[in-house]
C-alpha cells in the first residue's frame, strides 16, 4: 500500500467581529481551544470591539461530535494522527486568512491570540508568514516543546504575554512549571507570565485590558 496526499481546494469558514476596512489599525487573529466552535468562543471577545479594532477566527479544520455520534460539534485544530501534515495545512490556511485580512485592511498591525490549543497552533504559526504579529497573548495554554528555529525567531521578535490558571484542570501548575522550565533551559527564553484565579477559561476584565495594553507597546 502507497499514501498519496493530494492538494484540495476547500472553504474554510472564518468568523469576524468588527469592521475590516482602511480604517482598521489592529487585526487579531483569535484561535479557539479544542472542541470548540468559532460561533461560540467568538462571543469572549464582543465586549473587546472597539472603533479600528477588529477580531478574525479562524476554525479549526477537524470538526466532530463532542459526545457520540450526534448533538453537540466542536472543532480541533490537529490530533496526533499524521500530525506533520496537520501543521503544514494549518500553516497553509492561516496565511490564506492573513492574505485575505491584509486586502481588507491595508494599515492593520496583526496581533494573535491563542486560547488552549490555539496557543500551540499560533506559536507553530509564526514565521510561516511574511508579514509579522505586533503581539502574542498565550492564553491556558501548552507552548509545543518542539518549536522550530524558524517560529523561535519569529517569538522572540514579537510581544509577548502568557497566561495561566489557578486551577485549570488541564493545564495544571505542574504542567505550567515545566513548560516555563523547558523554555528556558531548551531555548532560554523567559517570556512575560501572568496567573489569573479560575480554571480552563478566560478572565474577561484580564483579557480586555491585555489586548489594550499590548496594542499601545
Amino acid at each position: 500500500m502507497s499514501t498519496q496526499w493530494l492538494p484540495v481546494a476547500q472553504d474554510q469558514r472564518i468568523d469576524v467581529l468588527g469592521e475590516l476596512d482602511a480604517a482598521t489599525r489592529d487585526v487579531w487573529i483569535a484561535l479557539h481551544g479544542y472542541g470548540q466552535l468559532v460561533a461560540f468562543f467568538q462571543r469572549h471577545f464582543r465586549s473587546c470591539v472597539v472603533e479600528g479594532r477588529a477580531f478574525v477566527f479562524p476554525q479549526g479544520q477537524h470538526k466532530f461530535y463532542l459526545n457520540g455520534v450526534s448533538g453537540r460539534v466542536g472543532a480541533s485544530w490537529m490530533t496526533k494522527d499524521e500530525r506533520e501534515k496537520d501543521i503544514e495545512n494549518q500553516r497553509t490556511y492561516l496565511s490564506e486568512v492573513m492574505r485575505w485580512v491584509r486586502g481588507q485592511c491595508p494599515q492593520a498591525r496583526f496581533h494573535l491570540i491563542g486560547f488552549s490549543q490555539g496557543v500551540a497552533t499560533g506559536m507553530r504559526f509564526l514565521g510561516y508568514h511574511p508579514e509579522p504579529f505586533h503581539s502574542l497573548l498565550a492564553w491556558a495554554g501548552s507552548w509545543p516543546p518542539d518549536l522550530d528555529s524558524r517560529s523561535l525567531d519569529a517569538l522572540r521578535k514579537l510581544r509577548f504575554q502568557g497566561w495561566f490558571g489557578s486551577d485549570d484542570a488541564f493545564i495544571g501548575t505542574e504542567k505550567q512549571r515545566e513548560i516555563l522550565q523547558w523554555y528556558k533551559e531548551k531555548y532560554e527564553w523567559v517570556p512575560e507570565v501572568g496567573y489569573y484565579e479560575g480554571g480552563h477559561a478566560f478572565d474577561k476584565a484580564i483579557l480586555k485590558s491585555e489586548i489594550e495594553r499590548l496594542e499601545r507597546l
